[in-house]
C-alpha cells in the first residue's frame, strides 16, 4: 500500500496528493500483516443458526407428509389401506382385481342400457377412497382389536363436486362356486343391482367409479363402490 509521508494515510494504489492532507508525498510500504491476521468472516452455522430451527420442522412436516401420517392432497400419495381379515387380491383361485374390472364392463353395459353416461373406473380418488373404506367396514366386522378410523376425505384428493355415494354390499356368492372372473361378476352384478339404492348409484350422472371386492374369513363377499 502506499502511505502519506505527512499524515500516515494509506491508499490502495500510487494516486497522489493524499485524501486527507493534500501532500504529494506517498511512500510504498508492505501492509500490516499482524492485523490482516484477525480480519475474519462467519461460518455457514453461524449465519444459518436463526434459520435451523424452520427448517427442521418443514423437514419433520415434509417427512410425516410423504409417509403418510400426515395426509395432504397431491402429495404423498393416499392413506395406506388398513390390514383387513379375509382376501383382498385373490380367493378361490380368482384375481379380484379382474373381478373389479369386470364388474366396471357389467355396470357400463347397465348404463349403456338405461342411456346414462360412460365412467372412468377408478378415477379421481375414488378407487382409493372405496378401497380404504371398504377394508375399514371388514376390519370392523370381524377383528375384534382393530381400533382404526377413516381419514378425512381430503387425503384421497377426492374430485366430486358433491357428495359421493357410498355403498358395501354383502352378497352371499362363493367365489369357489365359479370358474373365472367374468362369471363371477356376472352373479355379482346380477344381485347388486337388485338393490335399488345400489342401482341409483351406478345410473346417476357421475364421471367416475370406485370398486373394491373383498372377501372376508367367512367367504362373504365385500363389494365396495363409490360414484363420483
Amino acid at each position: 500500500m502506499w502511505v502519506c509521508t505527512d499524515c500516515g494515510r494509506e491508499h490502495v494504489k500510487h494516486s497522489p496528493p493524499c485524501s486527507r492532507c493534500g501532500s504529494h508525498s506517498l511512500e510504498k510500504r508492505k501492509p500490516d500483516t499482524d492485523r490482516l491476521d484477525d480480519v475474519s468472516s462467519p461460518g455457514y452455522l453461524t449465519v444459518g443458526k436463526p434459520y435451523l430451527a424452520g427448517v427442521v420442522v418443514v423437514l419433520g412436516l415434509v417427512a410425516l407428509v410423504v409417509t403418510g401420517v400426515v395426509p395432504f392432497p397431491g402429495l404423498g400419495g393416499p392413506p395406506t389401506p388398513p390390514e383387513a381379515p379375509g382376501d383382498a387380491d385373490q380367493s378361490g383361485g380368482l384375481d379380484l382385481a379382474v373381478v373389479e374390472r369386470e364388474l366396471h364392463d357389467r355396470f357400463e353395459t347397465e348404463r349403456e342400457t338405461a342411456g346414462a353416461s360412460e365412467r372412468e373406473l377408478g378415477g379421481d380418488g375414488t378407487g382409493a377412497y372405496i378401497e380404504y373404506r371398504t377394508r375399514h367396514r371388514v376390519a370392523e366386522t370381524y377383528d375384534s382389536e382393530y381400533d382404526g378410523s377413516m381419514p378425512d376425505a381430503g387425503a384421497f384428493d377426492l374430485q366430486c363436486g358433491s357428495q359421493p355415494r357410498l355403498g358395501v354390499a354383502t352378497p352371499s356368492i362363493e367365489t369357489g362356486s365359479f370358474d373365472d372372473e367374468p362369471a363371477f361378476a356376472d352373479a355379482l352384478a346380477a344381485e347388486l343391482l337388485t338393490t335399488a339404492s345400489f342401482q341409483d348409484a351406478v345410473l346417476s350422472e357421475a364421471e367416475s367409479e370406485g370398486i373394491t371386492v373383498h372377501v372376508g374369513p367367512d367367504g362373504t363377499v365385500f363389494v365396495g363402490y363409490m360414484a363420483c
